[in-house]
């Protein structure tokens, strides 16, 4: 390929990235999550916020970095849903561009514009780029390691003193963005360990990185997580770990809007749901099963550049790890594991899938069938996630918490006389919509008492309001949504119920 002709390809899977990841970006409302992100980059000082998120005993004490850049990302651009998510759009593309140059030092320019391009219209990264939440930094800056990582594997013969510092360096601040990173980094000294066998090079590039990080290691390992990994708020639904296997998988692949809704899955149909997708899913097993295959088979035959195929191996180690120590992170903190707490896993994905049809597949006298199949199978893959992005933009069954809209019809319907109240969701999300007279009900305050009294302290905290507006976000993680409402008619009568996605209001009046 002319050089012009290349790098005008280059442009354009550039141009996909930017487009995929800030198109409607401001399109659907802040979600139960950013909330959260939000909530802790909201203080008046760098100081305030980095206390405020250590002093919380959940998840995101172990993943400061990204609030703290967001607080001095809103302080320069506003508060908008754009400003806010526009950081994670503008991370996304970089990671898009750090892909492509790894895998240009790495394998050459041909797999260059597949691995970019895979990873330019993943749904999974397009969904993470336009999410106010870490993990579009997370794989940026995992996206930034694997670069720095490539010239330890490269044949340039260069000094390298300069990536291997800055590999410490961004390793470091990667263990300092989330806890999850050090499983990406273990992965990574495990995989050049086993493939390379060099440990004059790898103390050279892995001492940097251990000084530099030794800061944050220490601080979670001496956090009440350490002593006890389930002490950690996060969400544990109790799924078989199998399910959360297959989820990860399909979520990193192609997206959670390929298939069936999310929603639709917490149902006690969600069997009859799986089954209306057949043909999706099947669709999926066929392409990742050819992909699979042709990837196995590249493994094990012999090349004549043996240092793809000692890079493949590379990145395949580095895949197998990396999900391995995420099982036994999942087993360990009985977390509800999901594909972004995985996120590092799109890496060696983006670069495996070309290997299964590039770089030596042509035997003497005829084309090899499968290289040709692998092909097809990762054009199909492009255009599942391509479809999984267009759901996403369009489809409201995959909409994320509708807050927008709640606090919309809340200052729309509540008079003077009438109250509202959380009792379950965000509450810095509904001010941010302009709703300040909401009350805020904590866990603490509306506990009940062998299920008898949860009316009462409605009305209390309401000041005996004869109208009373209840919202509830995800209730289906709500421990009273079985009992709500029969408790609730013990003082009111229910008059209406609004719906949105992921959110409810319920209007009750007071009996006479």
């Amino acid at each position: 390929m002319k050089q012009s002709k290349y790098y005008f390809v280059v442009f354009i899977i550039i141009i996909i990235s930017i487009f995929l990841r800030f198109c409607l970006l401001q399109n659907q409302s802040l979600w139960f999550d950013e909330g959260w992100s939000l909530a802790l980059s909201d203080g008046t000082t760098l100081q305030e916020n980095l206390s405020g998120i250590v002093s919380r005993e959940n998840g995101d004490k172990y993943q400061p970095l990204y609030y703290l850049v967001l607080f001095y990302w809103r302080s320069v651009f506003g508060d908008s849903e754009f400003a806010i998510r526009s950081l994670s759009a503008l991370l996304g593309v970089g990671s898009v561009i750090a892909i492509f140059f790894t895998t240009l030092r790495i394998y050459g320019k041909k797999h260059a514009l597949w691995s970019s391009m895979i990873l330019a219209v993943s749904s999974f990264g397009v969904f993470y780029s336009q999410d106010a939440r870490p993990y579009a930094l997370l794989i940026f800056i995992a996206s930034l390691q694997i670069y720095l990582f490539s010239y330890s594997i490269s044949v340039d013969k260069s000094n390298k003193i300069i990536p291997q510092l800055l590999f410490g360096i961004f390793t470091a601040i990667g263990t300092f963005g989330s806890i999850l990173t050090i499983i990406f980094s273990s992965s990574l000294f495990l995989s050049y360990t086993i493939v390379y066998k060099n440990l004059k090079e790898l103390f050279k590039w892995w001492i940097p990185p251990i000084i530099f990080s030794s800061p944050m290691v220490w601080f979670y390992l001496s956090s009440p997580a350490a002593s006890d990994p389930t002490a950690t708020v996060v969400t544990r639904t109790g799924l078989p770990i199998v399910q959360n296997i297959m989820f990860v998988i399909y979520g990193i692949l192609v997206g959670t809007s390929y298939g069936p809704p999310l929603d639709k899955l917490r149902d006690e149909e969600k069997i009859n749901v799986i089954l209306g997708y057949w043909p999706h899913l099947l669709i999926f097993s066929i392409v990742i099963t050819v992909i699979f295959i042709a990837l196995v088979i590249s493994l094990l035959r012999r090349r004549k550049r043996k240092r793809y195929q000692q890079a493949d191996y590379f990145f395949t180690f580095l895949l197998v790890t990396s999900f391995l120590l995420a099982f036994l992170f999942a087993l360990a903190t009985k977390i509800n594991w999901l594909p972004r707490h995985s996120f590092y896993l799109c890496i060696p994905v983006v670069i495996l899938i070309p290997s299964t049809f590039l770089h030596n597949y042509q035997r003497k006298n005829k084309l090899y069938l499968l290289p040709q199949v692998a092909k097809l199978a990762t054009v199909s893959l492009l255009t599942m996630n391509v479809y999984s992005n267009f759901q996403y933009y369009s489809n409201p069954a995959y909409a994320k918490d509708d807050y927008r809209s709640a606090v919309r019809y809340i200052l729309q319907h509540r008079n003077e006389s009438a109250k509202s109240v959380l009792l379950y969701g965000q509450p810095k999300l509904l001010q941010y919509y302009g709703d300040s007279a909401t009350i805020y009900a904590p866990k603490r305050i509306l506990k009940t008492v062998d299920g008898n009294n949860l009316a009462e302290k409605v009305s209390r905290i309401t000041k005996n309001a004869d109208t009373v507006f209840v919202i509830v976000n995800r209730e289906f993680y709500w421990e009273s949504k079985d009992i709500f409402k029969k408790e609730m008619s013990y003082l009111y009568n229910l008059e209406e119920q609004a719906d949105w996605p992921y959110m409810k209001i319920y209007r009750f009046t007071r009996k006479k």
